[in-house]
């Protein structure tokens, strides 16, 4: 089963040229590739390997792709020292990687980032998951649903706080106090959340890297990185939801200062590395127990009075909308996907948990089965926690192998159909 967290934060932070992406000359093309070699080459020592592998540059309107390599199945063919062809529609597009075709690919959608450094950082991060199992890393996927809790949102906010103030800090001492209290806050909310240290360790451990990994190689200064970092994070709190997009920003403020300290950090990490324990040792943070009382006295320095009252007025709003989305999915007439093999995309900055045993809701998301392509763009579906079933509104219409409702729409490949079932829910189904 495979998934991609397709819309990288980055896109909220760059500018791009154009609403839409334009078929591009080979040598533009060219150059890109050749800007990424160069970057993983230079950077190799990184992680003692040169990350630089294949690479697809899509277009997602015309699906016009671009390779830095042949596929195996000779689909792609060669111009100019480029491989192009058209990507066939049970692909989704995203910034991710995927296997297709015999190879294993960082893909990476047009209109690509107008600056060179953006570009790299981009392509370096989908080339880091690629090699990541070369690497010696394999991660389990896991849910932070605790972070769209109030109190896990807020102790989130205020260790992203004082990671703010630690890139602003003048001098080392200072910025290195901010660390040791971003993660006093980071483990008092592992204390509120059984289980919230390993899963947010194993996203950090998946996405942070990759994301430090962009940065490191991007071939920005000093300078130019703490600024891109904290455009970054100062962007984050913005974000509908931080249950997939909080380790994109913590781990490369914290790998930040750590390469002053040690340029080779990273790696001393591995699959088995809890990285809060890392990250404490690192910065001399003492063990010792973490009081209520003492929280609440240091999360005034972080401004904490006003997120707590923010946190408090979005959680009403917040659970009436976990309302309509269960009356919508769960009590209402709906329409039930059975998942096998699925490839699917979605918009990581914008996931809302319900209920653990309920699933999560995707306002955004596109699907790939055997059964065919389901596009969601704002109507949201519901995939349940075990990864089996997805969830959509009912039906409005339902026209051949086009089946279309409130913000969704699938195509059906041949030999499948939908059919209401005795409870008045509709339920997509192979034909016998």
């Amino acid at each position: 089963m495979k998934y991609h967290a397709g819309i990288w934060l980055m896109s909220l932070l760059l500018e791009v040229a154009g609403a839409h992406a334009t078929q591009l000359p080979v040598d533009s093309i060219s150059l890109y590739f050749s800007e990424v070699r160069e970057a993983t080459k230079q950077h190799a020592d990184l992680w003692d390997k040169d990350i630089y592998g294949p690479l697809l540059i899509v277009d997602p309107e015309t699906r016009q792709v671009y390779a830095n390599v042949a596929d195996k199945a000779g689909i792609l063919k060669p111009e100019e020292g480029v491989f192009s062809g058209i990507l066939p529609v049970e692909i989704t597009i995203a910034n991710t990687d995927t296997p297709w075709n015999g190879v294993h690919w960082a893909m990476v959608k047009l209109p690509l980032p107008l600056q060179k450094h953006d570009r790299v950082d981009l392509m370096t991060h989908e080339l880091f998951h690629v090699a990541q199992s070369s690497l010696g890393f394999e991660f389990l996927r896991d849910e932070n649903v605790h972070l769209d809790d109030k109190e896990g949102r807020i102790f989130l906010r205020l260790e992203i706080a004082a990671l703010r103030e630690a890139l602003q800090a003048r001098r080392l001492p200072q910025a290195e106090e901010h660390l040791r209290n971003a993660l006093i806050f980071r483990k008092y909310r592992h204390l509120l959340f059984r289980g919230a240290e390993t899963s947010e360790n194993s996203l950090e451990l998946m996405e942070g890297l990759a994301t430090y990994t962009g940065q490191m190689m991007s071939g920005r200064d000093k300078w130019e990185w703490r600024n891109y970092l904290i455009t970054r994070i100062t962007a984050f709190e913005e974000l509908p939801s931080y249950v997939r997009s909080f380790a994109y920003e913590t781990v490369p403020v914290y790998g930040f200062f750590l390469y002053q300290k040690d340029n080779y950090w990273n790696k001393k990490i591995d699959t088995e590395t809890d990285i809060t324990v890392f990250f404490s040792d690192s910065f001399g943070m003492d063990m010792r127990i973490i009081l209520l009382s003492y929280v609440k006295q240091l999360a005034e320095e972080y401004n904490g009075r006003v997120i707590a009252e923010e946190e408090r007025k979005r959680e009403i709003s917040h659970r009436a909308r976990l309302d309509l989305y269960r009356e919508k999915f769960l009590e209402s007439p709906h329409l039930e996907i059975r998942l096998g093999e699925i490839n699917l995309s979605f918009d990581f900055q914008n996931v809302i948990p319900l209920d653990e045993d309920e699933g999560i809701v995707y306002p955004s998301i596109q699907i790939s089965d055997q059964w065919g392509i389901l596009t969601v763009e704002g109507g949201g579906a519901l995939l349940r926690s075990d990864w089996r079933w997805v969830i959509v509104s009912e039906p409005l219409e339902i026209m051949g192998d086009k089946v279309t409702g409130e913000g969704w729409e699938i195509k059906l490949n041949q030999g499948y159909f939908i059919e209401k079932t005795a409870t008045g829910d509709y339920l997509l189904s192979r034909k016998k």
